[in-house]
């Protein structure tokens, strides 16, 4: 099914339609009925191609570049509920950290994997209704989660909507778990002001607050029609700050950006972590260029235009009539002393006017206007979701593995 199935009573239709083949077993469920195609992750020598409907698929890049699928990975039959598109791998621990969202209680489950990729037991989490949840977040010592008013409700597609509906009366909640937590009752909820997340930064620990860096859509009305229109680019998404007090249980949040900002990137040597700078793509899908946040530096928001200066530190545009992909930062070599934004940002580029396709290598620390390299494609690379580097090292571990 496409999201824009989810319409109506055709659309309702469509869903008993699934439900009814996969009890027939006319559909086989083992192999797995999502796409795979929002985002990948790399963790304990399997690359996994993701999507938050479905289990993840272990995939290989073979010596010539082509692609092997290898299968659904259910941990052995233990992993029995969906995993979300943006699972969190710790680069101390080398742990991963998932959830799956669900339409039926438990709404939502928590899992850890060990870096011997062991799944650890499920941990239910309790929230009033189904949401989409997109994604979440981890620090060194917590999980976050994002229980937002963009509701499942199948019931609602018999009046001719979507399954998914914003409720802009419902303020936004954010529960923090101990990420080694064995049942949710140490989890404590905190409020904010209604809004719709899209993708998180990162998260860290500072003193008594937990700190947020995520990209936060104030009116998500209209988020499903633009999905399936294809006007994501007119979304005002921006980069906010949001702290929650584990002492006096308050929470806070500040504008980061002026502009719409969506698919932020960070060195991943810090996930969970402490730090400086974020990467954030212009525009949604079709993206215009990357700006280079500064968390140490003051916000830009109040600013009436986007330009250099406040907390942002450069600006690579891609040109008119000219789109990318997500941008993946790369560090500099491992064994050498780096600074946290010494290293690249990686992306595919696509030009409407010439019809060509291109991969653009930028110098995240200057952000120069001049690619450091630009690889011409022999075949046009349609607009997508998420990305993911893999070094030689790990490409050599995939291809060893079963």
């Amino acid at each position: 099914m496409k999201i824009g199935d989810v319409k109506g009573a055709f659309g309702l239709l469509m869903i008993l339609m699934l439900f009814l083949r996969m009890i027939l077993r006319v559909l086989d469920v083992s192999y797995g009925i999502g796409t795979g195609n929002t985002a990948l992750v790399y963790h304990h020598g399997k690359l996994l191609a993701l999507s938050e409907e479905d289990k993840p698929y272990v995939i290989k890049v073979l010596e010539n570049g082509d692609l092997q699928t290898i299968g659904m990975l259910d941990y052995e039959n233990k992993l029995s509920h969906t995993f979300t598109a943006h699972a969190k791998v710790d680069p101390l621990t080398d742990e991963m950290f998932t959830f799956g969202y669900s339409l039926f209680p438990p709404y939502v489950t928590y899992r850890v994997i060990s870096k011997d990729g062991m799944i650890q037991d499920p941990v239910p989490i309790t929230i009033p209704a189904p949401v989409i949840m997109h994604d979440f977040a981890i620090t060194e010592n917590y999980a976050i989660f994002m229980d937002l008013p963009m509701y499942v409700q199948p019931q609602e597609m018999l009046k001719g909507k979507y399954a998914a509906s914003f409720d802009p009366t419902k303020r936004a909640r954010f529960g923090i778990l101990p990420r080694y937590a064995k049942y949710e009752h140490s989890i404590r909820w905190f409020e904010l002001p209604n809004c719709f997340v899209s993708h998180n930064a990162n998260a860290w620990e500072e003193d008594d607050e937990v700190v947020l860096v995520t990209c936060r859509l104030e009116n998500a009305d209209d988020v499903l029609d633009g999905v399936i229109e294809g006007k994501i680019n007119n979304f005002k998404c921006e980069l906010y700050e949001m702290r929650f007090n584990m002492k006096n249980g308050t929470a806070s949040q500040e504008q980061l950006s002026v502009s719409t900002v969506d698919f932020p990137q960070i060195n991943k040597n810090y996930t969970g972590r402490k730090q400086r700078y974020v990467y954030g793509s212009v525009g949604n899908t079709k993206i215009k260029g990357i700006i280079k946040f500064d968390l140490h530096k003051v916000s830009d928001a109040g600013k009436e235009k986007l330009e250099v200066g406040g907390n942002i530190q450069g600006i690579f545009e891609l040109g008119p009539g000219r789109y990318g992909s997500e941008a993946i930062f790369v560090p500099c070599q491992p064994g050498i002393t780096c600074e946290e934004d010494d290293g690249y940002l990686v992306l595919f580029v696509h030009d409407e006017n010439t019809r060509k396709s291109e991969v653009n290598v930028i110098d995240a620390k200057t952000m120069s206007s001049e690619p450091v390299a630009v690889v011409e494609l022999p075949r046009r690379v349609p607009y997508g979701f998420h990305a993911l580097f893999l070094n030689e090292e790990q490409l050599q571990r995939q291809q060893a593995g079963v």
